[in-house]
């Protein structure tokens, strides 16, 4: 009875102690899996917070990047809104009150210094350039410095904005469209319309009556002045210039320069003894579009009859309008 107690009790002990060391392994088995997992979650954390970083360097360095080619050697791509903000805030055209525009007018004289105004705000370092539009496009200028062969032309930048193009000794060939543009993209463009007021031009005779035809006979003197009325007052206007069917006057014939009442240039042309080749178109003209014409016809002394026609013609006209005037008052007597 002693002896099964012994065996039973070691029994009892070897499985107690073979339950307590399966249990232990069990445990250290379990927290060796857990620690291992929990190392691994660790480290897929860290790995996906590095990747993070990561990327967000990468994007910083790739927007220092851009943003350094942006400032070095112009935008390759800019995004909508910075392209609005940036062509909101891009160059435009402003008036003398500062207020924006597209087109404006000049009213340019005769022999007149013009100068078209190209004011610029926000230029930004971009380039002005004036271009003649009409008849044909040419250059006329590129910042301060003018391309054009005409010397006429020149480039008069006044402080803060304005790129004004200035034209010489404007002619009456010079009107048309000008433009005035900025090296943007698209361009922006400032249009100007150019007029030309020239003077204005009369040939008289002696009794200073405008002609248009004149009958001479020959042995007679021809006297013709072609008065010059500038468009406005002391406007530097040259001398008319007297030609005979497009050429040079012949040696023969006189002329004289004066200066009239009202600001007027007279310049008187004398025939002292005309002949039949004095007769032929004469033009009074200063320069190619100002220009005024006369009929000079002299002839033989058996057509005398011819000589005066042009005065006859303006008598004969006035005698109708008496005929008329005394009629109208006749009739009022009668009534």
């Amino acid at each position: 009875m002693s002896l099964d107690r012994v065996w039973g009790s070691r029994i009892f002990l070897m499985l107690a102690t073979a339950t307590l060391v399966t249990a232990t392994y069990h445990r250290r088995h379990s927290l060796s899996y857990f620690y291992d997992n929990y190392t691994d979650l660790n480290k897929l954390s860290n790995n996906v917070t590095r990747i993070s970083d990561d990327g967000q360097q990468q994007n910083q360095h790739q927007h220092q990047h851009h943003h350094h080619h942006e400032s070095v050697g112009g935008p390759l791509r800019v995004p909508h809104l910075r392209h609005h903000h940036g062509s909101h805030r891009g160059p435009y055209f402003e008036n003398i009150e500062g207020h924006e525009i597209n087109v404006s007018e000049n009213v340019a004289h005769l022999g007149d210094t013009t100068l078209l105004d190209c004011r610029v705000a926000m230029l930004s370092g971009k380039v002005v350039m004036w271009i003649r539009q009409s008849p044909n496009r040419t250059l006329l200028t590129v910042g301060k410095s003018t391309f054009s062969a005409d010397p006429r032309y020149s480039v008069h930048f006044k402080y803060p904005n304005n790129w004004r193009l200035a034209i010489s000794a404007i002619q009456k060939e010079d009107r048309g469209v000008y433009v005035c543009q900025v090296n943007t993209h698209p361009p922006k463009m400032l249009v100007t319309n150019v007029t030309i007021l020239a003077p204005d031009i009369r040939i008289v005779d002696e009794a200073n009556h405008e002609i248009r035809d004149r009958y001479y006979k020959t042995g007679s003197v021809i006297e013709l002045t072609c008065v010059v009325r500038p468009s406005r007052p002391n406007s530097k206007v040259p001398h008319p210039v007297w030609k005979k069917n497009g050429e040079s006057l012949p040696d023969h014939v006189d002329v004289y320069h004066s200066n009239g009442t009202d600001n007027e240039l007279l310049t008187r042309l004398r025939i002292e003894h005309a002949s039949k080749s004095d007769s032929g178109e004469f033009a009074c003209s200063i320069g190619q579009f100002s220009t005024s014409f006369v009929n000079i016809h002299v002839l033989n002394g058996e057509k005398q009859a011819a000589v005066h026609h042009d005065q006859w013609n303006l008598a004969n006209r006035q005698y109708q309008i008496s005929v008329v005037t005394v009629g109208m008052l006749f009739l009022r007597c009668l009534l």
